[in-house]
């Protein structure tokens, strides 16, 4: 019921969409030119290992082709870029520095700002079938984004260093030969799901426990995280159907496919975390003009988890 719920919910809203789009494509747009700078020193060192060809010809195959090829290809682009980064370190160490601030802090930071303005028109219409202004309620809502989306940013930035290093990992084994080119595609690809899957589960709870209860998002971490335990198992499977299938398509559709996959599984999740935290309050909402949704009350959940543990 929570992934039918929110996906009523997104149609209802298909809106948001176009706005989170709008939105991401003006970000990127801003940090690429915030990198105009290094760009000068990113060629020399990715024309000194080819990468630009290798890089088109990745993102021009699809799934159908051979996806174990697809995971050697990509291996093969990681590891030239991996001899540019190299390259980077030696020569020109702090633009690679500066490089990082903005791809790994300034980006996600950025990009983060619209989570709090966007949960707050969800929770109007969620809760009164109203509509809120996006733009006005960025602006009004800047300061609880900027600690939102700041905290946020420092929390996955350690497990967004470990996936890296389990997917290249993953991605060495494309260089032995054997039982495991068969399996690998299939390892890579649940690995990949799994890992975006279980961060995003644990932290779905926080934005909406901020919106809905109008704390400090350092008050409303605990809170979100209490919510989402309540019933981890049902939003971990309805998020990872969600990115599971954003990869499928990402592989049959080619990689530049990601420019509308990407803001679309992130609205798509937005509204998920909105549904399972007023459902996990017990708490009505509108799904749609029609439909009313009535959980069972906060107390009646907690007593019913009670009695069976006991039983």
């Amino acid at each position: 019921m929570m992934f039918k719920n929110s996906l009523k919910l997104f149609v209802a809203n298909f809106s948001v969409f176009w706005k989170l789009l709008l939105y991401k494509i003006i970000i990127i747009g801003i940090c690429v030119s915030l990198l105009i700078p290094t760009f000068k020193y990113w060629g020399e060192s990715l024309e000194s290992v080819n990468f630009a060809e290798m890089l088109t010809n990745f993102a021009t195959k699809t799934i159908f082709l051979n996806i174990s090829n697809l995971l050697n290809n990509l291996f093969l682009l990681v590891d030239a870029f991996c001899e540019a980064i190299s390259i980077m370190t030696n020569s020109y160490l702090f633009m690679f520095l500066y490089t990082l601030f903005v791809v790994l802090i300034v980006l996600p930071f950025l990009f983060g700002l619209s989570s709090i303005p966007t949960g707050e028109g969800l929770y109007s219409y969620m809760a009164s079938l109203s509509k809120s202004s996006f733009m006005a309620t960025f602006v009004s809502k800047l300061g609880v984004s900027c600690v939102y989306s700041i905290c946020r940013t420092l929390i996955t930035l350690p497990f967004v260093v470990l996936f890296v290093l389990g997917a290249y990992w993953i991605l060495y084994l494309t260089t032995l030969s054997g039982l495991i080119q068969v399996f690998l595609p299939i390892i890579f690809v649940i690995y990949f799901v799994f890992m975006v899957t279980l961060i995003l589960t644990t932290l779905c709870g926080w934005m909406p426990a901020t919106v809905v209860f109008n704390i400090n998002p350092t008050k409303s971490f605990f809170k979100g995280l209490k919510a989402v335990f309540r019933r981890y198992f049902r939003v971990f499977s309805s998020i990872f159907v969600i990115i599971f299938f954003a990869t499928l398509f990402s592989l049959m559709l080619t990689s530049f496919s990601l420019i509308v996959l990407l803001p679309l599984t992130s609205v798509a999740i937005l509204m998920l975390e909105m549904v399972m935290f007023f459902e996990s309050q017990g708490m009505r909402y509108y799904v749609d003009l029609d439909s009313i949704v009535s959980p069972k009350k906060l107390e009646q959940c907690d007593k019913f988890n009670k009695v069976k543990n006991i039983i």
